[in-house]
């Protein structure tokens, strides 16, 4: 279209390009079957719509549909802002909690080696719950300053709901956080 230049018509291809038919075969090849009727096209559109799926199938389908729909919803509860700032306070500092449970590990089976020697088996025993006590003592520590800084950054929102995700974040292991944690200890969030 020469709208602001003069129409060239050398531009345009010259040979026309051919036009494709929703029929891969040729014109001339005869078709070999009978032609559907309308119920029938009808019932191949919804079958291409609504497979028939077997039991089995279905089951797989529903389970994939609800594990998606769970993920979703997960990520949607994961993203809030309290919730990011709670992982993002827990990760960026270290805690003895961290290493709560296989102290506690250690403890027993040294307390099932120790039950012959009263003395031994009290000291283990006593290590034991110092180190539930130190682990409480930490974790409150943590909740308080946790509860402070929501407070800070966004006053509307409550810690309400959050204290056993906190509780069991502060007593995993870094690797077996979830979702995995994304400051490093010493970072700022």
């Amino acid at each position: 279209m020469g709208l602001f230049r003069p129409y060239d018509q050398k531009s345009k291809a010259t040979t026309p390009e051919p036009v494709v038919t929703g029929d891969a075969r040729p014109a001339s090849a005869p078709k070999n079957r009978p032609t559907p009727t309308r119920s029938q096209a009808q019932a191949a559109r919804q079958e291409a719509l609504h497979p028939k799926l077997t039991r089995r199938q279905a089951a797989a389908q529903d389970r994939a549909a609800s594990d998606q729909l769970r993920r979703k919803e997960l990520m949607a509860t994961d993203n809030k802002p309290e919730r990011v700032l709670m992982r993002n306070y827990i990760d960026s500092r270290r805690s003895p909690t961290e290493f709560l449970f296989p102290v506690l590990l250690l403890l027993m089976i040294a307390s099932m080696f120790t039950v012959n020697n009263q003395m031994l088996y009290m000291v283990v025993f006593g290590l034991m719950w110092g180190s539930m006590l130190l682990a409480a003592v930490t974790i409150w520590w943590f909740w308080q300053g946790y509860k402070r800084e929501l407070g800070a950054r966004y006053p509307h929102l409550t810690s309400r709901g959050l204290v056993m995700q906190f509780i069991s974040r502060m007593a995993s292991f870094r690797r077996m956080r979830n979702p995995p944690p994304t400051l490093k200890p010493g970072d700022s969030y």
